[in-house]
């Protein structure tokens, strides 16, 4: 029986949702360009709880609905995480039986079922791919990459996948990293936004498959749905307030800077599981008038500019969006040392500071340098605004446009 076909495109582009984050962004940006240059595109998204970024209205967008899984998923993920923290009580026959549920059934129990929502959705992804008429796949981000290398098999179309994390992270997930290993080299391309992850990706995929692109900066006018903070200087930090963002290392270090920055401001953008008890722990050190919490913001680039310092102390990260658009506004950064893609960015003394990861003293006393020299200031962030321009978005589309095998059409090459 033919498979019914809904639309023709020139690639399709999948990931998770368009909620925001640094994947979601990533595609936005590119669905989007290259939907105004007359490119026929399709996203696929495997939910759509919540919708941070929009998409041209010419832009297919299919959505695999997984509600009923992710909630169970979720359930899941709470259950096994209370068995093996400080959930259960601590006396000794509780303690021995919660041991017993974590390492064993419940653990086995969320692998086997991790691996159903992972042939379930493949199957629903399959599914949708196929009454796409495109020549081109490319999917973004480890779970994704996984997912459509199953979808994909035997279809006969040009799957490109893109590694979006630190690939020596994914040891400490060990089912992820074993898909890896095993599925990966089974794409057509494997890119990455970093060249760090390529090296250690040649491990397990052919070094003829790898190749670097930069994530596309999309710079924006804007000022439409930010709100400036005070007139006061001020230390930005953009990101989720999850663990990996070491928001809290960065409340500990702004606290210590001294009451010479008493008119000093922190301002932190985005939200998070974690936002209650860094607000908690921001009164706790008594900077509850000090921290201005600016939520999700569309256009964060008002505050880009308006800011004195942006700070980034992540314990893990990939090459992020929200860095890339600080240096590009002439910010003097400050990162730690802890996740590589940062660094192939960030050169200690060179286009920013980098201080030891989880650590406040260091990167209070970075803070406080910059604070009080605006010289190193200024020379610090024209080298970064020089330093990311192979992000420029022309620049960056046309190296994904050859990564992925894509031809030039005449309105292509009259955007450029």
């Amino acid at each position: 029986m033919p498979v019914r076909v809904d639309f023709s495109a020139d690639l399709i582009l999948i990931c998770n949702s368009l909620d925001a984050g640094g994947i979601e962004r990533v595609v936005s940006t590119l669905a989007n360009e290259w939907s105004r240059r007359g490119r026929r595109i399709c996203v696929i998204t495997l939910h759509n709880r919540r919708k941070f970024y929009d998409l041209d209205p010419t832009i297919h967008h299919v959505i695999i609905d997984r509600a009923g899984l992710n909630r169970v998923a979720s359930l899941l993920r709470w259950v096994a995480s209370w068995l093996g923290s400080d959930g259960p009580p601590k006396w000794w026959l509780l303690g021995v039986l919660a041991a017993a549920l974590h390492h064993i059934p419940c653990k086995r129990l969320y692998r086997s079922y991790h691996t159903f929502v992972y042939a379930f959705a493949a199957a629903l992804l399959r599914r949708a791919i196929r009454r796409v008429e495109s020549p081109v796949v490319v999917a973004l981000g480890t779970p994704i990459n996984i997912i459509t290398l199953k979808a994909c098999r035997g279809m006969g179309r040009r799957l490109i996948i893109s590694e979006r994390n630190d690939p020596r992270r994914l040891s400490r997930y060990k089912q992820w990293d074993v898909l890896a290993r095993r599925l990966y080299n089974h794409a057509d391309l494997v890119t990455a936004n970093t060249r760090g992850a390529l090296r250690d990706m040649g491990e397990y995929v052919d070094a003829g498959k790898l190749a670097y692109v930069p994530n596309p900066l999309l710079l924006s006018n804007s000022s439409k749905g930010s709100t400036a903070p005070s007139s006061a200087p001020f230390i930005l930090n953009v990101g989720r307030m999850v663990p990996a963002k070491a928001q809290d290392v960065l409340l500990e270090a702004f606290a210590q800077l001294g009451d010479e920055f008493n008119g000093w401001r922190l301002a932190i953008v985005g939200d998070g599981r974690l936002e209650e008890d860094l607000r908690t722990r921001a009164a706790s050190l008594g900077m509850e008038g000090r921290v201005e919490w600016h939520g999700l913001v569309h256009d964060p680039y008002v505050l880009y500019r308006s800011a004195t310092i942006f700070a980034l102390p992540s314990r893990v990260e990939g090459t992020p969006n929200v860095l890339l658009e600080a240096m590009s506004c002439g910010l003097p950064v400050v990162v730690s040392d802890g996740a590589p893609g940062l660094l192939e960015l960030v050169e200690d003394e060179v286009t920013g500071l980098v201080v030891p990861v989880n650590d406040p003293v260091a990167l209070a006393s970075a803070l406080r340098r910059l604070a009080r020299d605006g010289e190193l200031r200024r020379r610090l962030g024209e080298a970064a605004r020089e330093r990311i321009s192979e992000h420029d978005l022309p620049r960056a589309l046309a190296a994904w446009e050859t990564a992925i095998g894509l031809t030039c059409g005449p309105e292509v090459r009259q955007s450029f």
